[in-house]
């Protein structure tokens, strides 16, 4: 404890090297004058976002499940101005919030006013809220952080997280785990000054709130509310087992009193009368919606998470994290130390008692744990303003080698991918990988010369450029991974007679929600005998997409009702949801 509580002054490495300007002190250099003010850390903070989410912000197809369903949800409530239907095919009823698909409705539909063409088709306008929502919990973690430490500190925290490959995922799909992230943050935040108010001022005889505590509860109760809206009611988990937690350490319950707000409880019940009233008394389901919803049939289900071994989390954490993750590993038992100084306790307590239970919990969503990691970050800052890591044994400084073997396993998965799947690769990759893989071998091998704070940001740096190379280079251009556009243009290219319609689709045996969203009209999910008989009583403007497995069922109910098809290209690809390959053949009548 005494080594985490000793300052600054007693570093035994120095942060700044006394040789020439090298890129690493010109890196240090503009963050210190971004750390000068607020507003300066904010606009530094923003664009910093915006570098490590736009790369393939815009190219990226939709991706299946989940984000592919949630945007098709909302493209639905656009187009029949239902907003209280969150459900797809024959699903029974969903209760799931409202909040995103409302967001996302909303950016479609002003898409639309100024003249977006085919807007509800355009996956990234359903990613747009959720760019949003990843900046704005980097400024509430950068905002949490000025709890604990100072200006500096808070902005490396909130870059720890900017940086990660979990917001960096979130940032990029239409989900709302991102906005549960920011929430959270919010919420204890405002928790965490509350707390410290109390242990500062234990013993004091005036039990009036100040004006300052009492804007600190409201943020705090419309925090809840606002992730309620957006999330559900798996929210109060991230708030109950800390604050749980805290009591059972304290043995005192005092600094919750400083979080009564009678105008966030309003919040609340508006929030959730609200959700009630629309659940029980939104308009009933009009006959187009009926058919449209029919018509989708058996839609995949979204992601559900995987069953795993206590421990999962763990190992999974290194990937969610990086590349801040070994800075986690080389702060954790000096942090563990400290963990009677109030600060530490309420940070440990934000994150152990949830990270607990879902390690327990036998499925595995590894979204869960994205709200723990503005603690871990602000942990991992605290550690450094105080100089504890450089303290610490110096041998632990092994770990942060994970910097460029994970970044070299990233860049070599990626362009082995492209090579394996579509036999070719990316020139205009190769020069930026290998960039950021050097900036991630200087940041680990100098951690000595520099200390940690600087080679976290040369690390950040490299991550950044090499992360450009496979989010805007490599990922998009790998098409096996992407068969939903490559249907949709099949699909655009089906000749139709004049006066005819649009092209009518059906797809069987592969039911992802990524193929409905992209084509202008609802495609039919179906089994391969009723695709047969989509394709017998339609007229010449139909196509169908049979996948391998369902080839059979379709070939024998084909002949049985004496239908003539024309069978065109095969399309293959890669299902990375069942991992597994994937070839879909279109028919036509003949």
């Amino acid at each position: 404890m005494k080594s985490f509580a000793a300052g600054r002054k007693a570093r035994s490495a120095p942060l700044y090297s006394s040789r020439g300007p090298r890129l690493p002190d010109r890196i240090v250099a503009l963050f210190e004058a971004c750390c000068a003010s607020d507003r300066r850390a904010c606009l530094f903070l923003v664009g910093l976002c915006l570098v490590a989410l736009l790369p393939g912000f815009f190219s990226i197809p939709p991706v299946d499940r989940d984000g592919a369903r949630f945007a098709l949800i909302s493209r639905h409530m656009v187009e029949t101005g239902n907003l209280t239907e969150t459900r797809l095919g024959w699903e029974a009823k969903r209760t799931q919030a409202l909040g995103l698909h409302w967001l996302q409705a909303g950016v479609v539909k002003a898409a639309e006013l100024v003249g977006v063409p085919e807007a509800p088709t355009r996956v990234w306008l359903y990613r747009v809220p959720s760019l949003a929502a990843a900046i704005g919990a980097v400024l509430l973690t950068f905002w949490a952080a000025l709890a604990f430490t100072h200006r500096r500190a808070a902005v490396l925290a909130a870059s720890l997280l900017a940086s990660s490959v979990a917001l960096g995922v979130g940032g990029r799909l239409a989900v709302p785990e991102v906005f549960l992230v920011g929430s959270v943050a919010a919420m204890m935040g405002a928790m965490g000054r509350l707390y410290l108010a109390e242990r500062q001022d234990r013993g004091a005889v005036d039990w009036q709130q100040s004006s300052q505590e009492a804007r600190l509860a409201l943020v705090f109760w419309s925090a809840l509310a606002f992730s309620l809206f957006t999330k559900g009611l798996m929210t109060p988990i991230y708030v109950v087992l800390p604050l749980a937690a805290l009591l059972a350490v304290d043995r005192s319950a005092l600094f919750l009193r400083r979080a009564r707000s009678y105008a966030g409880l309003a919040v609340i019940l508006v929030v959730v009368i609200g959700w009630f009233l629309l659940r029980r008394y939104g308009p009933p389901e009009t006959q187009a919606e009926f058919v449209v919803r029919t018509l989708l049939g058996p839609v995949a289900g979204g992601y559900q998470g995987f069953t795993g071994l206590p421990g999962v989390y763990l190992l999974l954490f290194f990937a969610l994290f990086w590349p801040a993750a070994p800075l986690a590993a080389l702060a954790f038992p000096i942090v563990w130390k400290a963990r009677r100084i109030g600060k530490v306790r309420f940070l440990l307590a934000w994150v152990v008692p949830v990270w607990l239970l879902f390690e327990i919990l036998p499925t595995k969503v590894p979204a869960y744990v994205a709200p723990m990691l503005p603690a871990v970050a602000i942990l991992i800052a605290l550690a450094v303003e105080r100089g504890a890591l450089a303290l610490g044994n110096m041998r632990l400084a092994r770990v942060l080698w994970l910097w460029p073997l994970i970044g070299a396993v990233i860049a070599v998965g990626a362009l082995l991918g492209m090579a394996v799947f579509d036999r070719t690769t990316s020139v205009l990759a190769w020069p930026l990988l290998l960039l950021g893989f050097f900036a991630l071998v200087i940041a680990a091998a100098s951690v000595r010369e520099y200390g940690v704070e600087k080679s976290a940001l040369v690390a950040i740096a490299g991550m950044l450029v090499s992360g450009f190379g496979v989010m805007q280079l490599v990922l998009p251009n790998i098409d096996s991974f992407w068969l939903a556009p490559r249907v949709a243009a099949a699909a655009a290219r089906e000749p139709c007679g004049v006066g005819s319609g649009p092209i009518e689709v059906g797809i069987a045996g592969y039911n992802e929600p990524s193929f409905a969203l992209l084509l202008p009209d609802a495609p039919r999910f179906l089994d391969g005998a009723a695709a047969a008989d989509f394709l017998k009583v339609g007229g010449a403007c139909r196509v169908v997409f049979v996948e391998r497995r369902q080839e059979p069922r379709f070939a024998r109910r084909a002949e049985a009702i004496g239908l003539r098809i024309q069978r065109g290209a095969d399309l293959r690809g890669f299902d990375y949801n069942g991992l597994r390959q994937v070839r879909l053949a279109p028919y036509r009548p003949g």
